[in-house]
C-alpha cells in the first residue's frame, strides 16, 4: 500500500505545483489547451479549473478562464461552416462542467445565463436514450450522456443551493431553471441504465453487443452517484431512490436502486481490475479527435466512489502508476503511452480527481491525514457496508417504484428553451 500512501502524502504540494504551472501558461484568452502550448479549448479549461480549486485558488485567474468558458461554449457549438468548432455534445457537457466547477462564482457575468442556454441546447438535441457525440447522429453516446448527466446533477444541486424563485444574473430564476433540468436528468438516467449489462458494467458502444468498457462503466458510475447524492429542498435528498428497470437492450430488464446500479459497477471495476489499472482507453465514438480516457485514473476515482477503500490491493497498480506519472520538471503529470509520457492537462485533471475521492473516502472512513501509520493500517480492512440514500423509508409499493419512461421519449414534445 506504499503507492497510495506516497502519492497522497504528496498529492497536496504537487497540486499547488501543478496550479502554478497552469496559472503560468494561462492562455491571453484566459483558456488553456491539452498541452501548455496547444490552442484552448472548452474541454481543457473545464479540465484545469478543478485542479485550481484543489489548490485553493480562485480570484482572477478563475473569473478568466469563465469568461473564455461563456464565450466559447456558444461560438464552437456553431457548424464549422458557420465559424464554430462543430456541434459536438462534449462542448456543452465539459463547458457545463467547467462552469460549476467553482459554485461561489455562479453570480460571475455570462455564468448563470450560459448554463441555462446550455440546458436549452440539450433540451432541442436529445435522441432516444441521452445524447449523441454530435448532432446528426442518432446513436446515444454513453460518454456525453454520462458527462452531460454529471454535469445536470451539479446544476441542480447549485440551484437547491441558492434557494428558489432567487433573480440571477442575465434574468435566470432558479425554480424555472430546475424546473426544465430535472426531466433533462431523468431522460439521461433512464438511457444510461438501458444500456446498462446485466454484469453491472457497460459496453464501449451503445445498441451492438461489444465487450464491456472500464472507462465507460466508471464515466457512468460517477454520472449516477452524482444523481442519487445531494440535498434537496428542506434538507430531503435531491432524489427519491426508488427501485427502476436496468437493462432492456441485451436481455431480460431488472429492477434496481440507482446506489445498488453503483455498488455493482463499483464491484465489476474492482473484480476487472487488470483491464485498466496501467492503461489509457481509446474512445473511437468521439469524432474530430483522437480521445483517450485515462482509465488508471478515471477508474481508480469511480471505484472509490462506489465505496472501495483506497488502499484496496486491486487499487494499487493504479496508484502506484499515478505516482510515477509526476514529473517534476514539468510540474504536472505525465499520460503513460507507446510514444512515450509526456505532460498534460488531461492527465492532470483525472489524477487529481482520483486523488481527491480517495481523500474523502477517507475522511468519511474517520481518518486524519496527520495520523497515516494508523490509515495504513486500515488499508487492510474492508470498507464499511455502504447502505443504500434513504434507506430509513421503505420504497411505496406499486407502479410507482417500475421505472418511468423517460420524460422526452419518442413520442414526448420538448418543452419551450425560452429561459
Amino acid at each position: 500500500m506504499k503507492s497510495v500512501r506516497v502519492g497522497l502524502a504528496a498529492f497536496e504540494g504537487r497540486a499547488g505545483q501543478a496550479a502554478r504551472t497552469l496559472l503560468q501558461n494561462q492562455g491571453y484568452d484566459g483558456g488553456w489547451g491539452l498541452t501548455l502550448t496547444s490552442v484552448s479549448s472548452i474541454v481543457n479549461t473545464s479540465e484545469v479549473l478543478p485542479i485550481l480549486r484543489a489548490a485553493g485558488i480562485a480570484g482572477e485567474p478563475v473569473r478568466r478562464a469563465l469568461d473564455f468558458l461563456t464565450c466559447a461554449i456558444v461560438e464552437h457549438c456553431r457548424p464549422r461552416h458557420k465559424g464554430g468548432r462543430g456541434e459536438h455534445t462534449r462542448f456543452i457537457a465539459f463547458g457545463l462542467a467547467g462552469l460549476l466547477s467553482h459554485p461561489r462564482f455562479f453570480h460571475h457575468d455570462g455564468v448563470a445565463e450560459v448554463a441555462a442556454w446550455c440546458v436549452g441546447w440539450l433540451e432541442n438535441h436529445h435522441v432516444d436514450h441521452g445524447w449523441p457525440e454530435v448532432l446528426g447522429l442518432d446513436d446515444t453516446s454513453l460518454h456525453q450522456t454520462a458527462l452531460t448527466v454529471h454535469g445536470l446533477a451539479q446544476l441542480r444541486g447549485a440551484l437547491h443551493d441558492l434557494g428558489p424563485r432567487l433573480r440571477l444574473p442575465g434574468g435566470v430564476d432558479t425554480s424555472s431553471l430546475l424546473k426544465r433540468v430535472e426531466p433533462l436528468i431523468e431522460h439521461g438516467v433512464c438511457g444510461l441504465l438501458y444500456h446498462r449489462r446485466a454484469s453491472g458494467a457497460w459496453g464501449w458502444r451503445t445498441y451492438v453487443d461489444t465487450d464491456p468498457s472500464p472507462s465507460k462503466t466508471a464515466l457512468c458510475l460517477l454520472a449516477l452517484s452524482a444523481v442519487c447524492s445531494g440535498t434537496g429542498p428542506v434538507g430531503a435528498p435531491a432524489y427519491r431512490d426508488d427501485p427502476r428497470e436496468t437493462g432492456g437492450v441485451h436481455g431480460a430488464e431488472q429492477l434496481k436502486q440507482l446506489s445498488e446500479v453503483v455498488a455493482d459497477a463499483g464491484q465489476w471495476l474492482l473484480h476487472n481490475h487488470h483491464r485498466w489499472e496501467t492503461f489509457v482507453e481509446d474512445d473511437k465514438d468521439v469524432q474530430g479527435t483522437a480521445w483517450e480516457h485515462m482509465a488508471y485514473a478515471l477508474c481508480s476515482q469511480a471505484a472509490v466512489r462506489a465505496g472501495a477503500n483506497p488502499g484496496d490491493p486491486r487499487l494499487a497498480k493504479a496508484w502506484k502508476l499515478m505516482n510515477d506519472l509526476w514529473d517534476p520538471e514539468a510540474g504536472l503529470w505525465n499520460e503513460p503511452g507507446a510514444s512515450g509520457k509526456r505532460a498534460t492537462i488531461r492527465a492532470a485533471y483525472y489524477t487529481v480527481s482520483a486523488y481527491e475521492e480517495a481523500l474523502r473516502r477517507l475522511t468519511r472512513m474517520g481518518f486524519d491525514d496527520s495520523a497515516p501509520e494508523e490509515a495504513s493500517e486500515a488499508f487492510g480492512r474492508p470498507p464499511p457496508p455502504s447502505r443504500p440514500r434513504n434507506s430509513g423509508a421503505a420504497p411505496s409499493p406499486g407502479p410507482a417504484n417500475t421505472a418511468a419512461p423517460s420524460p422526452y421519449g419518442k413520442s414526448k414534445g420538448w418543452p419551450s428553451t425560452s429561459s
